[in-house]
């Protein structure tokens, strides 16, 4: 999905310090310093060319999800399933059509991109909206208006039952479609997605959490819509934060807190929608 000779690269071994730039980061990013970033998609024939026998490989790959009833899986199934599934979509897409070069062309592009899974024709929205029941974050409010989404199937659609069987918060954590603010790309299996979503909860926290001198937290869109679906109040938050930090940061927090509300030392940091992927190392060696 990225350039060809990328392995080759330097950049390849590039510690991401601070993958997200968030003011007052310093040097816990976590795991996330040893990500791949790929900060391009080159379309160009003659690299395409280098690549074309792993695009091959990946098409047949695809086509084999038309045979996939997933109406037979189990919940947990479910999850691991429509995660991969949304995330290769959406990488495919920009490859197939190239970066969108405004905020209008890239809702379009998750509405038009597509795979046939079980004999239906299943949008990059529609697994986020009424099948996982996780809307992303979306560029610009009147968009949302002039192209609002299904949160779910219409009665007596046969869609209906490849959808999960209870909303799970923490997909906010596991879906990305391409943007900077977005968690990384990670394969998930499903006797360990739960265990995994949990990780990449407190890996993506861990790596966007900032403070500030003047004892503000900074943190991102997509943790306070993981508050908002979890019920956590500001204080749950803060409690919830807490618990995927390390010692010496957690004390950082409790002086943040000293004699102030939660509400008043937090700092949302809006969603940037630049193209970005941060891609886990097991993924592309």
């Amino acid at each position: 999905m990225w350039s060809p000779g990328f392995r080759n690269s330097s950049s390849f071994d590039v510690r991401l310090d601070n993958p997200f730039l968030v003011e007052g980061l310093k040097e816990f990013s976590g795991p996330y310093s040893t990500m791949i970033e790929v900060p391009w998609i080159y379309r160009d024939s003659q690299k395409l060319g280098d690549v074309e026998h792993l695009i091959q490989n990946f098409r047949s790959f695809i086509c084999q999800l038309e045979e996939v009833d997933p109406r037979k899986l189990k919940h947990d199934e479910k999850l691991s399933f429509w995660i991969n599934v949304h995330n290769a979509l959406v990488m495919h897409a920009f490859l197939a059509y190239g970066i969108p070069q405004n905020n209008v062309k890239r809702v379009f592009l998750l509405l038009k991109a597509a795979y046939n899974v079980g004999g239906y024709t299943i949008s990059a929205d529609t697994i986020q909206s009424s099948i996982l029941g996780c809307r992303m974050s979306r560029p610009g409010q009147w968009l949302r208006i002039l192209l609002p989404s299904r949160s779910k199937f219409k009665t007596g659609d046969e869609r209906q039952a490849f959808a999960i069987e209870r909303q799970e918060p923490l997909l906010h954590f596991a879906l990305c479609s391409g943007s900077h603010s977005d968690p990384a790309v990670r394969v998930y299996t499903p006797k360990r997605v739960f265990q995994e979503l949990e990780v990449a909860k407190e890996e993506y926290i861990r790596a966007t959490m900032g403070m500030r001198k003047d004892q503000k937290i900074l943190l991102p869109k997509i943790v306070e819509s993981f508050a908002k679906d979890s019920g956590l109040s500001q204080t749950g938050t803060i409690e919830m934060i807490q618990k995927s930090l390390p010692d010496s940061l957690r004390k950082g927090v409790k002086k943040c807190l000293q004699g102030k509300p939660c509400k008043s030392i937090i700092i949302w940091i809006p969603h940037s929608f630049t193209f970005r992927y941060l891609v886990s190392k097991e993924l592309v060696r």
